[in-house]
């Protein structure tokens, strides 16, 4: 008696090229199925010498091999600016302004509010030209918070010159 050379139950996918991929139990071909690697005019090799028959002769394999495959695309790089929503990252002077006008709100360091405005104005105007680097928010709040910041200082240094008049 002579002993066989695969385990029952195995089988291999013969492509129309000649190309034959396996031994491998069904659940394994049905998963190549369901990953879209096996096509649609390959033929299943019974490993146990059975008749050689198309995938589609395999009740379980037609029903998959016909539909979509269902595996998941790779993973998705994300775009350049894809938190550019919540951050102008594409903005850079909205973004810069934006800090100033929030660190200009400290004492001492309002000087840094009409720096803040004009940076304002330029992200402002790089956000009209270039809408996908976004922004504008981030932009009117370096413009509106410079703007005060700068009148509050312009108010405070005119009252101690006054303050110190004879």
């Amino acid at each position: 008696m002579e002993a066989e050379a695969s385990a029952p139950g195995m089988f291999k996918i013969r492509l129309s090229d000649g190309q034959e991929f396996g031994p491998a139990v069904m659940a394994q071909i049905l998963q190549w199925g369901r990953e879209g690697r096996v096509p649609i005019d390959s033929l299943i090799v019974p490993e146990d010498g059975s008749p050689i028959r198309s995938v589609l002769a395999q009740p379980q394999l037609k029903g998959i091999i016909q539909a979509p495959p269902t595996v998941s695309p790779g993973v998705i790089a994300p775009t350049p600016r894809s938190s550019s929503a919540l951050i102008p990252t594409g903005n850079p002077m909205a973004l810069i302004g934006y800090y100033l006008a929030v660190a200009s709100l400290i004492p001492g360091l309002g000087i840094l509010g009409p720096v803040a405005f004009v940076l304002g104005i330029l992200g402002l105007r790089h956000a009209a030209r270039f809408p996908e680097a976004k922004g504008k928010v981030h932009a009117w709040i370096a413009i509106i918070g410079g703007t005060l910041i700068s009148l509050v200082y312009i108010m405070i240094i005119i009252v101690v010159v006054i303050a110190n008049l004879p």
